[in-house]
């Protein structure tokens, strides 16, 4: 990476075209850092988007298999060994979606950063 020329106080107060210059460079990189830093939050909020709903369909799946056990069937309850099998897959389910070494659900509804620069 070339050097990087300094903007003097002093020779931006004196208005030179030296200095204009090298200010106009300076914002044209101001600009370019903004955009790039603006897509790569737009990014970083998909990504964490994406993440929040995965954990969020994985804590609806484990209800959903805890439900079975509560099922009506008309020629009686349901296998004991399917429900022990299926609270078993919902217990790994949630430990799935939870944060790592607790029981706190690791989904959050909230957005992580809801302002552009």
């Amino acid at each position: 990476m070339p050097a990087v020329d300094k903007l003097l106080l002093e020779e931006a107060l004196q208005d030179s075209p030296q200095a204009r210059s090298l200010l106009s460079v300076f914002e044209e990189d101001a600009g370019t850092l903004t955009d790039y830093t603006n897509q790569l939050l737009q990014a970083m909020q998909r990504v964490y988007g994406a993440q929040n709903e995965m954990c969020l369909a994985t804590q609806q799946l484990s209800r959903q298999l805890l439900a079975y056990e509560k099922q009506n069937f008309a020629l009686g309850k349901g296998d004991e060994e399917v429900i022990s099998t299926l609270h078993y897959f919902s217990k790994v389910m949630d430990e799935s979606s939870s944060t790592a070494g607790t029981k706190r659900p690791f989904c959050n509804t909230g957005s992580i950063i809801n302002s552009s620069f």
